[in-house]
């Protein structure tokens, strides 16, 4: 690996060289020697998508202990298990306010110098040299879990990704989320390993998301749709440029699917990962034979099998549970040396999500284990179904599906994101002639954005409090 090892960084408009973010990186990196000493206990550090975060992430990978990544939200702290008492934690200088939250679970806080100040000196870092890093899981529908991926996995996927995407080394990409999240480690990682830039979006400012999206250094772009309906349906003030390769992680409405291709010639590609298992599948084809039902084959290296037990794959067009085994899967939820992988079958990861494989041998997704529910009629919904249904309707832009408990039995309701214009007795009525009326939300509650988590994920729980507040009595 070469002596600079950090990628350039774009963020807010402004270019971060690589030679800066190792300077910043080889000042905090030996910060945390002095204070804490080299040992292979877990370090934690409060990280954004920002260049700040790429650079305490070089640092910190390059030590001889897991590094935990945290979000800069503390109420994310609150792990299933806890974050170790005494754990110390690396703050940059602009998390520093973080210190007094940090003490209050039980860690041990370290503000990190302003590099600026200081001379540069001793041995280059080399990141991505530790033992692993522990992401958590998006908490929609409990307490996040730790989860432990070690460095040789975290590579072994970088590689994956690009050889599935056909990216050349030194390819640049643009996300929007934190390496905090499993998403955002994956890419970073990626630009680590490959020496390829590294853009970091702003969710919020669409009109800065757009000059970078038009740099052509940058090849790939992982998407979030609340960002793709900005950009498909904003004003421009250049020409319509996107990277060749667009990936999303989560499902989105047709008519989004189209206005994005009619406005910038590019598909909108579906793909699938998750924090335990990294990569799984991307729909790596011809632009012409990009759909947006489908989340693509299985990379190279990816085994995957529907069904109710691994090995035992139901033919094409049925559902099933996903079971997953690859090189670069977690070590286990927990903090190391205390992890742990349960429900694993001879290698084989049982997702909690369900789909069926095309005759082409792509995969669909079908929604999660628990979206299928008994309804107090005794019907059984499947809730991502409908969910679909709602997204196909014109001027819908997201909508979730949650199931609700209440003293008559189970029910459902929905949130829908869609254009002003939309009523909720259009959408009704629409639902009426594409479902049974078993599959029918008992409330259909209209925000102009669905609540999401740091990862761009609906946040399932909020929507669940806004239901709360929609039900009637």
């Amino acid at each position: 690996m070469p002596t600079v090892c950090a990628p350039d960084v774009l963020a807010g408009g402004r270019w971060w060289s690589g030679d800066q973010l190792d300077a910043m990186a080889r000042v905090w990196r030996a910060a945390v020697l002095e204070r804490f000493g080299e040992t292979d206990r877990p370090i934690a550090a409060a990280v954004a998508a920002s260049p700040e975060s790429v650079a305490l992430f070089v640092a910190l990978t390059s030590l001889p202990s897991p590094v935990i990544l945290l979000s800069t939200d503390p109420r994310a702290w609150r792990t299933e298990p806890p974050i170790p008492i005494g754990t110390p934690i690396a703050l940059s200088p602009t998390m520093a306010h973080l210190a007094p939250e940090a003490e209050r679970f039980g860690l041990v806080p370290l503000a990190m110098p302003d590099a600026s100040a200081r001379a540069i000196g001793g041995a280059p870092v080399t990141p991505l040299d530790g033992p692993g890093v522990i992401v958590f899981t998006s908490g929609s529908t409990g307490a996040p879990k730790p989860v432990f991926t070690t460095t040789a996995a975290l590579l072994r996927a970088a590689n994956a990704r690009n050889r599935a995407l056909t990216l050349e080394r030194g390819a640049g990409a643009l996300i929007g989320s934190s390496p905090a999240h499993g998403q955002g480690i994956q890419y970073l990682a990626c630009a680590i390993s490959f020496g390829g830039p590294l853009g970091l979006l702003d969710p919020r400012d669409h009109r800065l998301a757009l000059k970078a999206l038009a740099q052509p250094v940058f090849r790939c772009w992982r998407a979030a749709p609340h960002l793709v309906e900005a950009v498909s349906r904003c004003a421009l003030t250049g020409p319509p440029v996107v990277p060749p390769l667009c990936i999303l992680g989560t499902p989105i409405a047709p008519a989004l699917f189209n206005a994005f291709q009619d406005r910038f010639g590019v598909p909108l590609r579906q793909g699938y990962s998750s924090t335990e298992t990294g990569i799984i599948a991307v729909d790596n084809g011809p632009p012409a034979d990009v759909r947006p039902d489908t989340v693509g084959r299985p990379v190279p290296d990816v085994e995957l099998c529907v069904g109710e037990h691994p090995g035992e794959s139901r033919p094409s067009g049925e559902t099933g549970r996903i079971w997953i085994r690859s090189p670069w899967q977690m070590a286990g939820y927990g903090f190391p040396p205390h992890v742990e992988r349960p429900g694993v079958v001879d290698g084989w990861w049982p997702t909690r999500d369900l789909g069926m494989m095309t005759e082409d041998g792509r995969l669909t997704l079908a929604g999660r284990l628990d979206d299928a529910i008994r309804t107090r009629d005794n019907r059984v919904v499947n809730l991502a179904l409908v969910a679909s249904h709602l997204r196909d309707i014109p001027g819908v832009v997201d909508a979730v599906v949650i199931p609700l408990d209440s003293p008559s039995g189970r029910s459902f309701a929905a949130v829908v994101e869609c254009v002003p214009w939309l009523s909720v007795e259009a959408i009704r009525g629409k639902l009426a002639v594409a479902l049974p009326p078993w599959s029918w939300p008992r409330v259909v509650e209209i925000v102009p954005a669905l609540p999401r988590l740091s990862n761009g994920k609906t946040d399932r729980r909020a929507c669940g409090a806004l239901l709360g507040q929609a039900l009637p009595s």
